[in-house]
């Protein structure tokens, strides 16, 4: 039974690898979109939200980074730990529970994150459909 408990954390960590990659992922594309507003005509009352953007992408590559390393260190864990004591068994059990938590938070976070700048553009982008035609 320990080894499938050992198999299962190793699935979940491999799962928090995909949705931090996927995150990463999309941090990229909303960064290039940010570059793309800049290389058009745009009002200077738009630089402080875009400067608020870049920093909060940035952010998120910081964040993605420290996740990475967390989980690099519960996988190291994983490997070495043969749960001989009830002390590692608590340890992977704590580490665990605190890596849910912050993978949770951190997807949270961006989904926000993501969906205040499509706002930003939105709001701030509006054309007639004059200029779109």
């Amino acid at each position: 039974m320990v080894q499938f408990f050992l198999r299962q954390l190793q699935h979940e960590s491999d799962a928090w690898k995909r949705l931090l990659s996927f995150i990463k992922g999309e941090n990229v594309h909303l960064k290039d979109r940010l570059s793309d507003l800049l290389r058009e005509d745009f009002s200077d009352q738009l630089l402080e939200g875009i400067e608020i953007f870049q920093n909060s992408f940035v952010k998120e590559d910081e964040l993605i980074a420290l996740l990475r390393n967390e989980i690099a260190e519960f996988d190291k864990l994983l490997l070495r730990e043969i749960f001989e004591d009830g002390k590692t068994a608590g340890e992977v059990g704590s580490r665990v529970f605190k890596l849910r938590n912050n993978i949770s938070i951190a997807e949270k976070q961006f989904g926000k994150l993501k969906m205040a700048f499509h706002n930003f553009l939105s709001e701030n982008l509006n054309y007639s459909e004059k200029e779109l035609h």
